[in-house]
C-alpha cells in the first residue's frame, strides 16, 4: 500500500508540459498571429488604395467638369504650348456674347510637372495686366506620352469645330492609379478661328494665338 501511494504521489509531481509540446504551442501561436496580422496588413493596404483611388477621381473630375463648363463656349482655342520649367499650357477665348461677365474672355489652363499642380486663371481680353494662377488639383503625375495633359484637334471640313482633350494620370500609394481623358468641343469655333491656322511648317503652334499678351506663358 505504502509503495502505491509513493508512485501516485511521484506521478503528481512529474504530472505538467514537456519542452517539446511548449515549443509546439508556441510554434502554432506565433503561426496564427503572423497570419492574422497579414489579414490586418492587407486590409489596411486595400484601404489605403481605396481612399487613394477615390480621391484621385474626385479630382479628375473636377478638373474635367470645369473644363466641361469654359471650353463649350470658346470660339478660338489654341494649340497647347510648353512654358519654362517644362510647364504645360492651353487658352481659349470665350466671346462676350456667352462670356458670363458679359466681356470677351481669355481663360488659361497650366500643369507644372515639377509640382504636380494644375492651376488656371481668366482675365478680359485685352487686358494690360494678368490675373495670378489659381490652383485647381494637386499631384497630377506625367505620363510621359506626347500632347499630355492637353492636345487639340483642329477644325477642318469634316470636324467643323476645335475639339480639345485632356488627359489625367493620378498615382499615389499602394499601387493606386486614376487615369481619365475626355474630349471637350468648342462649339463657337470652327475653321475660320484665328487660332486654327499652324501653317507650313507645322510646328504644333498656333501661327495666330488668342489672348497672347507678352509672358502669358511664363
Amino acid at each position: 500500500m505504502r509503495g502505491i501511494l509513493r508512485r501516485a504521489r511521484s506521478d503528481e509531481r512529474d504530472s505538467g508540459i514537456t519542452t517539446i509540446e511548449l515549443i509546439v504551442a508556441m510554434g502554432i501561436f506565433v503561426s496564427v498571429v503572423a497570419i492574422f496580422l497579414s489579414g490586418v496588413v492587407v486590409m489596411t493596404n486595400n484601404a489605403v488604395r481605396s481612399t487613394v483611388t477615390v480621391n484621385a477621381g474626385d479630382r479628375a473630375r473636377l478638373v474635367l467638369q470645369r473644363f466641361d463648363k469654359q471650353v463649350r463656349y470658346a470660339d478660338a482655342v489654341n494649340l497647347p504650348g510648353a512654358g519654362g520649367g517644362g510647364r504645360q499650357y492651353i487658352e481659349f477665348r470665350t466671346p462676350a456674347t456667352v462670356a458670363k461677365s458679359g466681356v470677351t474672355t481669355c481663360t488659361q489652363w497650366r500643369w507644372d510637372p515639377a509640382t504636380g499642380v494644375v492651376a488656371m486663371r481668366s482675365w478680359a481680353d485685352g487686358a494690360g495686366s494678368l490675373p495670378s494662377f489659381v490652383g485647381v488639383t494637386t499631384d497630377l503625375a506625367d505620363a510621359a506620352t506626347a500632347g499630355y495633359p492637353f492636345s487639340v484637334e483642329l477644325a477642318s471640313p469634316l470636324h467643323p469645330r476645335q475639339e480639345v482633350t485632356v488627359s489625367l494620370l493620378f498615382r499615389g500609394a499602394e499601387a493606386a492609379e486614376v487615369s481619365s481623358a475626355s474630349s471637350f468641343v468648342a462649339r463657337n469655333s470652327s475653321v475660320e478661328s484665328p487660332s486654327n491656322i499652324d501653317g507650313a511648317p507645322a510646328d504644333g503652334v498656333s501661327d495666330n494665338p488668342v489672348c497672347a499678351p507678352a509672358g502669358f506663358r511664363p
